[in-house]
């Protein structure tokens, strides 16, 4: 007669607990090698050259001649005696003012505008996107077309309200001020999506209760979307920054930073001096220093900001 034998329930206990940590450890394993890829490209493409450059940075380093003498932070002793590398500094942060609140508010703007499901939305969204999905060399090569003095569409459109014809490239009190305006239409789609995707996420609900307890729309824009949008708003802004802070091909196609540096921004610098000049030793300094600033800039930000959410 067979004798039924009852597994007693801590056994079973084991068991199930042995059978989740597995299932959760395959699952860790599975996630793992969905970002590997990621991790591979951050590594080779970002951590390494950082590494690199941090080491040229301590030499006498040219392509042509390779690694030259040890020198140790020379580099940086020189930077900070430089008045071109504070002055392209000044170049960017004035970039980056100009362009990332405007954008942000613009920004925000279109994106409540085509929320709605309207007729012709979607056109609008294209149009918006359209610029953001196209080669920034091209744009730059057709701003500057349309802001000829004399042969330029804008300069034309100018005419035709009877202003007279501006140079703006070769002005140094409006060359950076171009740039900037054609930078703000390029990355516009990006901050757009963005920030629609964030105002999708915040349900009708809110709005609905605000709308009953007496709230106008402005109230509801300040005490429901924008406190709701601050996360989306965090990332779009760190971004923006860090993105504006990294400006080059604008200033290399459009005004090879003049009129009188004017439009010279770090990064333009930091070109000049590796490649023109062949400093590649004093440019990964400079490429250090930069790095070091966006580091502390975006820290700041973000703490700010999660202060304020």
């Amino acid at each position: 007669m067979a004798q039924i034998v009852n597994t007693p329930s801590y056994v079973k206990d084991v068991a199930a607990t042995e059978g989740l940590m597995s299932q959760r450890r395959r699952r860790m394993i599975i996630a793992f090698l969905f970002i590997l890829p990621a991790l591979i490209n951050f590594t080779l493409f970002r951590y390494l050259p950082i590494i690199a450059s941090f080491r040229t940075s301590l030499y006498q380093y040219s392509l042509l001649g390779g690694y030259g003498s040890f020198i140790g932070f020379e580099h940086y002793t020189r930077l900070i005696h430089d008045p071109v590398f504070w002055k392209s500094l000044g170049v960017t942060t004035r970039f980056v003012i100009y362009k990332v609140p405007i954008q942000i508010v613009l920004s925000l703007g279109l994106a409540m505008l085509v929320q709605r499901e309207t007729f012709g939305a979607g056109v609008v969204r294209s149009a918006i996107l359209t610029p953001m999905v196209t080669s920034i060399i091209i744009l730059s090569i057709l701003w500057a077309m349309m802001y000829h003095s004399q042969l330029g569409l804008i300069q034309s459109i100018l005419g035709i309200f009877g202003i007279p014809h501006l140079s703006i490239l070769s002005n140094p009190n409006r060359a950076l001020i171009g740039i900037t305006i054609m930078m703000i239409w390029k990355d516009l789609g990006f901050s757009m999506i963005i920030l629609l995707a964030g105002l999708k996420g915040i349900p009708g609900e809110y709005y609905d209760a605000a709308l009953v307890d007496g709230a106008n729309k402005w109230q509801a824009f300040t005490q429901i979307t924008v406190p709701l949008l601050k996360p989306v708003l965090m990332f779009v802004i760190v971004t923006q920054t860090v993105f504006s802070f990294q400006v080059f091909v604008p200033v290399y196609q459009m005004t090879k930073g003049g009129p009188l540096d004017s439009t010279k921004a770090i990064v333009y610098y930091i070109y000049q001096q590796g490649f023109s000049y062949q400093d590649m030793g004093y440019a990964s300094a400079l490429a250090m220093v930069t790095l070091a600033i966006l580091l502390v800039i975006s820290y700041f930000q973000m703490r700010f900001l999660r202060a304020e959410a």
